[in-house]
């Protein structure tokens, strides 16, 4: 198993490394950046069917994100502010292409270590499995829908970092902005409260550091 996944991140990165796109200007970026703040709920409701299967009621696990959601828009304005530079507020020059494949990848690699640091990674195997498909279900529904239109009308890329530096930056800023141990373990009680009992146990022995 990890010899493919080392073999699957290898193929991804070819394309990633050998093709360059044009830079693209801040003012281009800025609108497409509204619209995916708007859209992630949108598809998350598109999506809702992974969660259901598991007995969960969508419209109180919903309630439990909507209730975060000063704290969402706190962690995505952070995160932005980190990648201010990522765009040209001038003439940009050339850029490696992104996939979100890859980034896919680094993101469920740092969900595994903090469960395994929490020690509940096994337990967790089936409830992983279900955001895993949820997780993937929205980000094609933002890939197909005007998100993912609206960058690729662009055709162009962002100066950004590894990612795994974007997958760190991204769980740095959750932290500031209230998703610490203490505010994963109230957003998770929330969403096993809507449906599915048998989360609550791990909750309480979630660790983000």
């Amino acid at each position: 198993m990890l010899r493919y996944c080392v073999v699957l991140v290898a193929v991804l990165a070819v394309p990633t490394l050998a093709q360059m796109v044009r830079q693209c200007s801040c003012s281009e970026v800025d609108p497409c950046l509204h619209v995916a703040e708007s859209g992630i709920m949108q598809c998350a409701d598109q999506c809702q069917n992974h969660v259901a299967a598991i007995g969960a009621n969508y419209g109180k696990m919903r309630a439990c994100m909507l209730e975060k959601e000063p704290m969402f828009k706190q962690a995505f304005s952070c995160q932005q502010n980190k990648l201010s530079d990522s765009c040209s507020k001038g003439g940009g020059g050339q850029v490696p292409k992104r996939y979100p494949e890859t980034l896919k990848l680094a993101a469920f690699s740092e969900i595994n270590s903090i469960l395994q640091k929490s020690g509940i990674q096994a337990e967790a195997k089936s409830f992983l499995s279900v955001g895993k498909k949820f997780g993937s279900c929205v980000m094609k529904c933002m890939d197909r829908g005007s998100t993912g239109s609206c960058y690729k009308k662009l055709g162009c890329g962002l100066a950004l970092p590894s990612d795994s530096i974007l997958v760190q930056q991204t769980k740095q800023c959750a932290i500031q902005a209230g998703f610490n141990t203490a505010g994963v373990r109230q957003l998770c009680s929330c969403v096993a409260a809507s449906g599915i009992p048998s989360l609550g146990s791990l909750c309480e022995r979630i660790v983000i550091s």
